[in-house]
Parts: structure tokens; C-alpha cells; sequence
């Protein structure tokens, strides 16, 4: 199997001799490859290759593999990653394949062997395009049910607002909490908007910097000129940099709010979709995020939370362990009455996002064990730790939140069984059990 001209096999790895050997096998086979000693180089020119899988390795000074694979997730970037890992560190390349990784490969490794996890994860990654472009350019768009699970009376009401939006698409702003599936939500009405054939750009506002600001959303290559007359969704408008405003702010004028009300005279401006965390009126009317809400604002649509339709929680629930069960090929877990219970009448803070991580761990830890949901809520972190919302937290404090995570993850894992956890987190009995206390977790609750 080859991909397509242009696309590039990436190799991230500070060892120049391992850069060396594997770009020159690689070459040999007739792949085109770039190489970069570090990942922070890497993601500075991301936005600017045509990648079509990146093999990166776990153990760099500076970024490390699990923070390029975090940083390219934040990106929205899809393409595949194979994690190159030293023994003895399986249980984090496990824990790489959980954050989306495609896979893992073990020093030494035979050429071949990478060769042919790179052809897998090509392949895997042309069908998921293959399959993405059907659904989304597709004369007929795809049933709203589809989309956005959910047969409660709220969802119903929300089909049909999101069928008003579309319907005569203008610039629109998404109201909803974290976890909301704020961009599914986006992409359903572009998908059933007058212009459903044309571009769907999404924009992590998040990670735009002043240094990408320009790469990202101006110049051939960006949101705006790929957009053209389609939709640019803005995603995380509330957490864009503060350095950025100005820009943005300057940007829309020239590009789209002048051209709201006017006819257009071969002006390529697209639809802007925008989502906040927070409805308009709480945002400073004097800042310019505020003004740009304001102008965008006029129609705009709330996002219900998972608390407001708790009788479409089992429905998505399913649908997630189902997925999860697939993609490890694994079996799905039966749920028992006391799980439904516990689903149902469980408050949900973040949502859909905590919904699907918690399915997640259902399916791989019934693997070998009966764990039930009521556990995993009890014990289980409910998200990793998110640096957007830490602003109030000490870097000590980030540490021990961090610390407490991997121990839980440790005793649910290994059924509260103290020796094995001291082997996988490789730390003394004694340094276990005190940090135990000091974490507040009781080992009863793993067993």
C-alpha cells in the first residue's frame, strides 16, 4: 500500500543516528519523508505538510511523545501516530493508544515492522477520509438522529432549532457547557445548510498564538481562504488568546461583517459559526471578544447540557461502549440495573466528553474484572487535568492532581492489588501507602 504523492511519513527523534536509519529505509522504499530532531519543530510546521502518519519517539528532552500526541490532538490534527517506545514503557504506550495514538512500537524493532505499522495506519487513515467525505459531501445530508443521538423531548426541540439555523444559515453563535459536542452540533448544521457542499473549517481557538495567528487563519493556506463562501467554525472563541482579539476582531470586519447586510459582488465571505462557554450578555459588552459576540450573536443557539436530557443518557452510553468495544475489539460489557441506575441519575459536569471517557474504561477494564459504573464515577478522575481551567492552581498543586490520577488509574487497574501497583508505577510499598494517605484513597474501593 502507498499514499498519495505529497504526503509525508514525519519522524520526530532528538537521536540523529535513529532519524538517520529510518528516513534512509524509508527513502529506500519509496516514501517521502521529513525529519525533525524535536516536537516543538514539528509543530510549528504541522499546519504547513500535506502529513500522512507521524512516528514520533516517546523519550525527547523538552516535548516528549505523550505531549506532541496531546499537542496534535488540542490541533484537531488527524493523522496517524505510532509512538516509538524503550522497554519497560508499555503502560504508557497504552495509555498513547487511549489518547488516539494508532500504535506502539517497541525498541529494537526490525525496519519491516515499522514499515508495516506505517502502511496499517496510511490505510486506516484513508478510509476514515474516504468515509468522512461520503457522509459530509453527500447530496443528501445525514438524519439529524444520526448525528446528535437522542430521542428525548429536549433533543426533538433541538433538532428542529438547529433545522431553523440551517435552514437560512447566517453568522451563528454556540451557547453550551464543556463536553456538549459543540463541533458535532456545528457541523450538523452545516451539513444541513444551503451550503453543505462547500468547506466546513474548524478553528481550535485555543491554540491559535499571535505567532500562528496568521498561518492559521490567513494566506492560501488559511481558515479563510480554504472556507471560501462555506463555514468557518471558531471553536473555544472564549479562550483564544488575549493577544489575538485585536486581530480577529479586524479580521471579521474586513472579511465578513461588512458584507453581512450587502449583496455580494465576486466576494468570496464565509458563514461564521462561533462557540462560547458562556450566553452573550455575561460577556463584557467592553471587551472585544464581547463585540465580536455581540455582532455574531444576533441568532444564536444553547447547547443542552446531558443533566437536561437524562432520558437519552443509556441511548449514548451504548452508543459510546459499542464504539469502544469495536475499535479494541473486544467484547461489550452487560450493563446491570444498578448501572442504568447510576447512569441516569449520575449530574454529568462535563457532559458527553465525561460520558464517553467513562464508557471507555467501562469496556477495557471488564475485560478481566467486574467493574461497575458506580466505581469508575467514585474512583476515576473525572477528566485529565485541563490547564485552561487551572489558572488558580499552583504548578504543586497541577503535580499532585496529576500524581493522585496515575495512582487511581494504578489501583483500578490492578484490582487495588498493592504489589502489582508498586510494580507498574515502579515506587516502594512503603511510598505507595503513604501517598495513599495522603491522596485520601482507600484500597477497599478497588477490590
Amino acid at each position: 500500500m502507498r499514499y498519495a504523492p505529497k504526503q509525508f511519513v514525519v519522524i520526530v527523534d532528538d537521536d540523529q543516528a535513529m532519524r538517520d536509519s529510518i528516513s534512509d529505509y524509508l527513502n529506500r522504499a519509496g516514501y517521502h519523508v521529513r525529519c525533525y530532531q524535536s516536537g516543538s519543530e514539528m509543530l510549528s510546521e504541522v499546519d504547513n505538510l500535506n502529513i500522512g502518519v507521524i512516528v514520533c519517539d516517546l523519550k525527547m528532552p523538552g516535548m516528549n511523545g505523550m505531549e506532541v500526541l496531546k499537542a496534535l490532538k488540542s490541533q484537531e490534527n488527524t493523522s496517524p501516530f505510532i509512538l516509538i517506545t524503550a522497554f519497560g514503557d508499555i503502560p504508557t504506550a497504552v495509555k498513547a493508544i487511549h489518547m488516539g495514538a494508532f500504535d506502539f512500537i517497541e525498541k529494537p524493532f526490525v525496519p519491516q515492522v515499522l514499515r508495516e505499522t506505517i502502511d496499517l495506519a496510511l490505510e486506516h487513515h484513508q478510509l476514515k477520509a474516504d468515509d468522512f467525505n461520503k457522509k459530509n459531501h453527500s447530496n443528501t445530508p445525514v438524519p439529524l438522529n444520526q448525528l446528535l443521538i437522542g430521542q428525548s423531548t429536549v433533543m426533538t426541540k433541538f433538532h428542529q432549532e438547529i433545522i431553523n439555523c440551517a435552514s437560512t444559515l447566517h453568522n451563528l453563535l454556540l451557547i453550551g457547557e464543556e463536553g456538549v459536542e459543540k463541533t458535532l452540533v456545528a457541523r450538523a448544521i452545516h451539513q444541513h445548510s444551503p451550503v453543505r457542499k462547500l468547506p466546513f473549517i474548524h478553528v481550535n481557538c485555543n491554540s491559535v498564538s499571535e505567532s500562528l495567528f496568521s498561518k492559521t487563519l490567513l494566506g492560501s493556506e488559511g481558515a479563510f481562504e480554504k472556507a471560501g463562501d462555506g463555514v468557518i467554525f471558531l471553536d473555544k472563541l472564549d479562550s483564544m488568546p488575549f493577544e489575538c482579539h485585536s486581530q480577529l476582531l479586524a479580521l471579521l470586519e474586513k472579511n465578513v461583517f461588512q458584507y453581512a447586510y450587502r449583496p455580494k459582488i465576486n466576494i468570496k465571505t464565509p458563514k461564521i459559526i462561533c462557540s462560547v462557554s458562556m450566553p452573550p450578555q455575561e460577556n463584557k459588552t467592553n471587551t472585544i471578544i464581547g463585540k465580536i459576540c455581540h455582532r455574531i450573536g444576533k441568532t444564536h443557539l444553547k447547547v443542552p447540557t446531558l443533566r437536561e436530557r437524562p432520558d437519552d443518557i443509556i441511548e449514548l452510553f451504548n452508543k459510546h461502549i459499542t464504539q469502544a468495544a469495536n475499535e479494541y475489539q473486544i467484547s461489550i460489557p452487560p450493563l446491570s440495573a444498578e448501572d442504568v441506575i447510576t447512569l441516569s441519575s449520575y449530574h454529568w459536569p462535563k457532559n458527553q466528553k465525561q460520558l464517553k471517557q467513562i464508557a471507555e474504561r467501562f469496556v477495557l477494564l471488564n475485560r478481566t474484572k467486574h467493574v461497575t459504573i458506580n466505581h469508575l464515577l467514585d474512583v476515576s478522575p473525572v477528566d485529565m487535568i485541563d490547564m485552561t481551567n487551572s489558572s488558580n492552581k499552583t504548578l504543586r498543586t497541577l503535580t499532585q492532581d496529576f500524581e493522585k490520577q496515575l495512582i487511581t488509574q494504578a489501583m483500578i487497574e490492578c484490582s487495588g492489588n498493592i504489589t502489582q501497583v508498586c510494580s507498574l508505577l515502579k515506587i516502594p510499598r512503603r511510598t505507595l501507602n503513604e501517598k495513599l494517605l495522603k491522596h485520601n484513597l482507600t484500597r477497599t474501593k478497588f477490590l
